[in-house]
């Protein structure tokens, strides 16, 4: 694509807001060329299907490096990505830096969310000096280590998790550098795939670098540049804007990670919002310990809590380095959102939801212009092994699955269903991709009933996940919300949490109802004496393989499935509140059964239409009961189950 030329631009104070506005959104072009080209040209379904990946522009300024434009696949790689350039160029001369140079990192404690996203970074040179410098991020299928797929469950320092690399150059004057390349490629199980996604990541920074030149030779260098500080400012303005509709006030939420996969002790997640004008500071001191288990992060909630702030209060402006100027961020050294080296960090998708998840439960105290909490966790599950279809036989692969929950219910609407946690705001893998590229089958991958928090709005709903192995694999699970579902707000009901099943000789003739328990082997969740999942009253793990929803390298036998149910966001506002005509279409739609409508709004349905007096007494009965304490919303989770 060409982009549009815009007019001729003068370098003299006679500048328009519309001439900058044209250049400010010429380089998010750049950006979004640049993302295609890494999708279209990547080889894994990582970056190709699943989106978790991102580029970045970032302009040289007297502050540092900051980010004038982006184009983000995964969310949350667009709030760090400020971050991670100055750690990066902290460490790298740039004087001493050539045309085609590509910088490679993962590490952490330099930027990278955990070691399977690698980051890279490419000059761009006008008249001698580099004036920009463009950034890819990607997750790589693998980088070595005993866990495929980088989530280390079990893992409790970084020394026992995939490769971890520094500041590291990549390629030469776009030449690459052997050694680095054999070092990765010899050291992983899929070198195909991490080859593909390499050049992919290398070569839509040469797309961004040829688009950014052009965009720069018919606009000018300090008109460029001055789009990209008017970029910045814009979106600072919008925020502080948005901020300052915020009453001023303290206000505190705590919100809870079931375990760290080593010990089974809950790990507090707790955060004080200050806003006082115009400015915030999100302030986690009070949150738990440093983990055992590798589910802390090392800095990136300093940048990824922000995303709840960003969603609330300015949910249109493009995201770049003036999205994150309002707001200070204080992350206690040695604790869960700021683990210290050498703890591993490489389960960061769980952490990464609940400090957004508090941060929205605080400002839900001081606006009613808010949403509840989202699912909370992506459940994450990573497949590998030797595939030994005929045809196949001996040839290593890897693949993703996302389960994709529901987000938070809001001020306004429902919340969305049957999506990834906003960390991500991904896809889940093309199922026929995964069909044909891998020996598994996803027999099922749909909304399930009942798995939303009620509320005026509901929460989205959840899904269910079934996959059914060809050939022997290894799955790594990474999964919480297990022993309570995504918390309401303004008096909503908690979503489903989540489950897991592995079903022997799967037959989907007979294992195609999610709600038939009978053959399943309870992997992980709340639990009654006869196997039934009960939020309220039942065990966690009664039944069950594990006592945890991470763990890694589990067998599934080829013709063998798994399962997952995955509970929805929690309510937003009062369900008997919910508009009966919504609670009737959700009925009909098949989102929400005749039973749960009456034991959760209130609603009482008779052969498919609304019995209005039934109705208005069986509202009137539950808010009476609610205010003598003899009543609570239920927790959503599917009421028939068969065992």
């Amino acid at each position: 694509m060409t982009l549009t030329t815009p007019p001729d631009i003068s370098t003299d104070d006679t500048t328009t807001d519309v001439q900058l506005d044209i250049l400010r959104y010429g380089l998010i072009e750049v950006g979004r060329e640049m993302l295609d080209s890494l999708m279209r040209s990547a080889f894994s379904p990582v970056c190709r299907d699943i989106l978790d990946c991102t580029v970045v522009i970032h302009m040289r300024t007297d502050e540092g490096w900051e980010a004038a434009a982006l184009w983000e696949g995964c969310m949350q790689h667009a709030f760090v990505a400020p971050h991670i350039a100055n750690f990066v160029m902290d460490d790298w001369d740039v004087d001493q830096m050539q045309p085609g140079d590509v910088i490679f990192t993962n590490d952490p404690w330099r930027g990278s969310l955990h070691q399977a996203d690698v980051n890279l970074f490419r000059p761009v040179f006008v008249d001698g000096r580099v004036e920009f410098l463009l950034q890819s991020t990607s997750h790589l299928v693998d980088l070595g280590g005993p866990i495929p797929g980088g989530f280390s469950n079990g893992a409790q320092t970084h020394f026992e998790e995939q490769l971890k690399l520094p500041p590291t150059m990549l390629y030469a004057n776009d030449i690459p550098v052997r050694s680095t390349f054999n070092f990765l490629l010899e050291n992983n199980r899929v070198p195909h795939l991490v080859l593909g996604d390499l050049r992919a990541l290398h070569g839509c920074l040469v797309v961004g670098e040829r688009q950014l030149q052009e965009l720069i030779s018919r606009g000018g260098l300090d008109q460029v540049r001055a789009a990209g500080r008017y970029a910045i400012d814009a979106t600072e303005a919008s925020m502080r804007r948005g901020i300052a509709a915020i009453p001023d006030g303290d206000y505190t939420a705590e919100d809870f990670l079931d375990e760290d996969g080593v010990t089974d002790e809950q790990i507090p997640v707790h955060v004080t919002v200050r806003v006082r004008g115009d400015s915030m500071e999100i302030d986690f001191s009070g949150s738990g310990r440093q983990p055992l288990g590798n589910c802390g992060t090392a800095w990136c909630e300093a940048g990824r809590c922000i995303e709840a702030v960003k969603l609330m209060v300015d949910p249109s402006t493009p995201v770049n380095s003036g999205t994150l100027r309002p707001i200070d961020v204080l992350l206690p050294a040695g604790s869960v959102v700021q683990v210290l080296p050498p703890s591993s960090c490489s389960s960061h998708a769980d952490i990464g939801p609940r400090a957004i998840n508090v941060v929205t439960q605080a400002l839900s105290q001081a606006t009613e212009e808010s949403f509840a909490p989202d699912t909370g966790t992506a459940l994450y599950v990573g497949f590998s092994g030797i595939d030994s279809r005929p045809g196949h036989e001996g040839t290593p692969w890897g693949a993703y699955g996302l389960g994709g929950g529901g987000w938070g219910g809001t001020w306004k609407e429902d919340g969305v269903s049957f999506c990834v946690t906003p960390i991500g705001n991904c896809r889940t893998s093309v199922q026929e991709h995964v069909e044909i590229e891998s020996p598994l089958v996803v027999v099922q991958h749909e909304i399930v009933a009942d798995t939303a928090g009620a509320g005026e709005f509901r929460g989205g709903l959840g899904s269910v996940y079934s996959i059914l192995a060809e050939s022997d694999t290894l799955i790594t699970v990474v999964a919480d919300r297990l022993r309570r579902g995504a918390p309401g707000a303004k008096g909503g009901g908690a979503g489903a949490p989540a489950y897991g099943w592995y079903i022997p000789d799967f037959d989907l003739a007979h294992h195609g109802d999610p709600l038939n328990l009978h053959g399943a082997e309870p992997l992980f969740g709340m639990f009654d004496e006869q196997g039934r999942p009960d939020p309220v009253h039942g065990e966690f793990g009664r039944g069950a393989r594990y006592r945890t929803g991470k763990f890694s390298n589990m067998l599934v036998k080829a013709g063998d499935a798994i399962r997952f149910l995955i509970g929805g966001g929690g309510g937003w506002g009062d369900p008997l509140q919910r508009d009966v005509d919504r609670v009737t279409a959700d009925v009909r739609s098949g989102l929400v059964t005749v039973e749960h409508a009456r034991l959760a709004y209130g609603v009482v349905i008779v052969d498919g239409a609304v019995d209005v007096d039934a109705t208005t007494l069986e509202r009137a009965r539950l808010a009476a009961e609610r205010a003598s304490g003899t009543w609570e919303i239920p927790v959503a989770i599917p009421h028939t189950w068969t065992i």
